[in-house]
């Protein structure tokens, strides 16, 4: 059925084109046939038009990072009291009991607040967090979190065939993760033309173990039998990463929250995208990340909501505000709406179905809310 869907603005997201007055988009079975003013579009349409009213209409947004695995630990963890506070209270937890009402909550709230995509780490349940966002409705990426010290003798991805995503690898962070393990898991990733997601430049922690300096977080670990041989490379988590060749334009590094001019020069130069995640961070403790400078280098740049043991929702609305309201400089919503549609749809391989309002893609809308538009 061939449908006409007016809106009174729209922000296509195609680069360098202007939001739209009165705007309407031809629909022709969930995908979008053309995209203009109702004035023209419905002049020529005879069929069913779907009048949205006064609403501000952008593509579906994509949350290039979340643990839905982490579903049924919201309000569980405590909030600005740092990344060892909230790990051991994270530890505490029953990190890997899934629960399907909590799954099924978290999967409601990301779809009522116009998220269509996810870019989701699944640390034990990968194939079982695809399958459930299939049944979803959701388009995915579920990321196989590679941690220790063992690299598979197959592979890390489990089979399965999905219609709406697809299943990739991920390193955990540079210190859980040894470096052989992730340069295979990269390395089948590139093989396979898949993106690879890594937590990077967290935290101070972080920090002090690749330097090979005193921290509370590796003592932690290492009482629980973790990182007892580590060897720290001495360098800079960033430095360190694209040493072993895991920054590339198909990578999505998370957080980048403790870094330097000469770091994000490094991830600018090989091309990486980076996922900020603003709420999450200051949630646990860790800092601000330099958003002025990330924006400002030219590196792609997404948000990410993070989990909900470290978040208090999945609104990436919330996440675009707080951005907004805490950034010191020019941003404009082009640029916000950006980090939450096509950005993160070209990381995550979906370029070519989502992320900007035109003819071939999904016909997916999010509305675009007045309390964010009001702050441009």
């Amino acid at each position: 059925m061939v449908e006409l869907v007016r809106a009174a603005k729209a922000a296509t997201m195609i680069p360098g084109a202007p939001v739209i007055d009165d705007a309407a988009i031809l629909v022709d079975q969930g995908i979008i046939k053309e995209v203009g003013t109702f004035a023209t579009l419905g002049r020529t349409h005879s069929g069913d038009v779907l009048d949205l009213g006064d609403v501000f209409l952008c593509p579906g947004l994509i949350n290039a990072h979340s643990h839905l695995e982490l579903a049924h630990l919201r309000g569980k963890c405590p909030a600005n009291q740092g990344f060892v506070t909230w790990v051991e209270a994270l530890l505490k937890q029953p990190i890997f009991d899934l629960e399907p009402d909590a799954l099924d909550r978290a999967v409601e709230e990301l779809k009522r607040t116009g998220t269509i995509m996810v870019g989701d780490i699944a640390t034990r349940f990968a194939k079982e967090m695809a399958g459930m966002l299939e049944a979803s409705g959701l388009f995915f990426a579920v990321f196989c979190e590679a941690i220790g010290e063992t690299v598979p003798k197959r592979t890390f991805i489990p089979s399965g065939e999905f219609g709406a995503g697809f299943i990739s690898v991920a390193g955990h962070a540079l210190y859980t993760t040894h470096r052989d393990v992730l340069r295979a898991a990269k390395a089948e990733t590139r093989a396979k033309g898949l993106p690879f997601s890594l937590h990077l430049a967290e935290h101070d922690d972080e920090v002090a173990i690749m330097a090979g300096e005193p921290s509370p977080f590796l003592d932690l670990l290492q009482a629980r039998g973790r990182l007892l041989d580590f060897e720290p490379p001495k360098k800079r988590p960033v430095q360190q990463a694209a040493d072993l060749g895991l920054l590339d334009e198909t990578t999505l590094a998370v957080h980048c929250v403790k870094v330097t001019s000469d770091d994000i020069a490094t991830v600018r130069a090989f091309g990486a995208t980076v996922c900020l995640c603003p709420r999450s961070n200051e949630f646990i403790g860790v800092g601000r990340a330099p958003w002025e400078k990330w924006f400002a280098s030219g590196t792609p740049l997404c948000l990410g909501t993070d989990s909900l043991a470290s978040n208090t929702d999945l609104d990436l609305w919330n996440e675009a505000r707080y951005l907004k309201e805490h950034f010191n400089g020019g941003l404009s919503l082009d640029d916000v709406l950006a980090m939450v549609t096509r950005n993160p749809a070209r990381i995550l391989g979906a370029g070519n179905t989502l992320g900007t309002l035109e003819p071939g893609k999904v016909a997916s809308f999010a509305l675009v809310p007045e309390s964010l538009h009001a702050l441009f």
